[in-house]
């Protein structure tokens, strides 16, 4: 069983290997079937071992600050996977499967928690609506953090009003499609300066386009504003490019209906009237990001560091600075400014809620979300499909608590410092 579990959830082999390995490597045949019941029951047990020992051993950390949070897709029947990890240790304290994330639920797996663990120092939470009814329920007096990538998730739309009219401007009337069909159009390969400038054209078109793999994200990536950037860049590269054409007394047809054409689109009243306004807004956005030390691209690389009483301080200061510095551009920018501002003081009694005894601030509950994301990653990859819901439905709240073997706390103090992989190896 054991074997057969971490060749499976260690490895992450699909069971026709793990048969293959038993077969060829050990000569001891397992049908498909009993290689299933012997990795669900590994994880049962695993489970098991995680119920028994963890709040006995959890008492010596003094306390516990508990990031809460649930993934899945409960369209469709599937039930959610909720997940209590600490914080600070990166240990599965608990997981269950929620037939939806409804306060109810929710509340259940709160009172399940408090059951086992008592009322941690500090909850983590994300700004959903049961999550907040159920935690100010189950646990009354418990501080709550509230986790920065989701307030500015929720902020972004706020700030950047004129996103969406760009966009809109952008792809309206065919405007962005017509000069990615134009461009296939165009050679990939040529001689000469007309036909190199004309490959050059399409290149220069097939960049702009690029800005939109990845549409999605917002408000963190900005697909079409890059698209507005770089058809400025290219209508500057091509009036150079021109200039030198006529000190050579060439002429380039391609190169001039490209400037054409990406001036009538950036001439578009929608267009131009959104990219004034929203170059603003985008220059607020990103200096409250540096301000809250959120600047990456993407939610979920990696955690926020906590943050010490000087820190956030400092960091409402940098806040305070930027709205004083954005309400300059006018009225519409105070209006702008009015609703950020709100939105700071509402959450912000959450936003800066400080670890009992430590004096520091945990800013995120990016590292449980993470473990969510490693565990339908493995899934695909022992399946070798690119869908985890069902695998996540069935197995989710077993596979959180397997997440523990990876866990140095839990070696050092749940298995007496022995490393699982080493004394399977040896």
């Amino acid at each position: 069983m054991i074997t057969v579990g971490i060749a499976r959830f260690g490895l992450d082999l699909p069971e026709q290997k793990v048969q293959a390995l038993f077969e060829d490597g050990c000569g001891l045949p397992l049908v498909q079937s009993t290689i299933s019941r012997l990795s669900l029951e590994f994880l049962v047990r695993w489970r098991m071992l995680c119920e028994e020992r963890l709040p006995l051993a959890a008492r010596v950390l003094g306390g516990l600050v508990v990031q809460f949070d649930g993934t899945g897709e409960p369209s469709g029947g599937k039930r959610v996977t909720y997940r209590a990890r600490e914080a600070r240790h990166g240990l599965t304290l608990w997981a269950d499967p929620l037939v939806s994330e409804s306060e109810v639920e929710v509340a259940r797996f709160y009172a399940t928690f408090r059951e086992r663990y008592g009322t941690p120092l500090l909850g983590l939470r994300d700004d959903g609506t049961a999550a907040k009814k159920a935690m100010a329920t189950v646990f009354p007096n418990m501080p709550v953090g509230e986790d920065h990538q989701h307030f500015l998730d929720d902020l972004g739309p706020v700030i950047l009003r004129e996103y969406e009219p760009l966009r809109q401007g952008l792809v309206g009337d065919e405007g962005l499609a017509n000069l990615t069909k134009w461009s296939h159009t165009l050679p990939v390969a040529g001689w000469g300066l007309e036909e190199l400038e004309a490959v050059w054209v399409r290149a220069a078109l097939e960049w702009i386009e690029s800005a939109r793999e990845h549409a999605g994200g917002f408000p963190w990536r900005l697909a079409y504003w890059e698209v507005a950037q770089r058809l400025e860049r290219v209508r500057g590269w091509a009036v150079e490019l021109l200039s030198w054409n006529v000190r050579l007394h060439v002429v380039v047809p391609k190169v001039a209906e490209l400037k054409q054409r990406v001036e009538r689109l950036l001439n578009r009243e929608a267009v131009r009237l959104a990219q004034g306004r929203l170059r603003c807004e985008v220059g607020l956005w990103e200096e409250l990001r540096r301000a809250m030390r959120v600047e990456r691209d993407r939610r979920g690389r990696v955690d926020l560091a906590p943050l010490a009483r000087g820190d956030v301080a400092e960091v409402k200061g940098a806040i305070e600075a930027a709205g004083r510095r954005f309400v300059l551009l006018g009225e519409w920018a105070e209006a702008v400014w009015t609703t950020v501002a709100r939105r700071f003081e509402e959450h912000g009694p959450q936003l800066w809620t400080e670890v009992p005894g430590l004096g520091t601030v945990i800013p995120s509950t990016v590292a449980l979300e993470r473990d969510h994301g490693a565990d339908r990653r493995r899934i695909r990859h022992r399946t070798g499909g690119k869908e985890s819901a069902e695998e996540m439905d069935a197995h989710g709240a077993l596979l959180a608590f397997w997440n523990n073997v990876r866990c140095p706390w839990f070696i050092e103090q749940v298995l007496s410092g022995v490393n699982l992989w080493d004394e399977f190896a040896r």
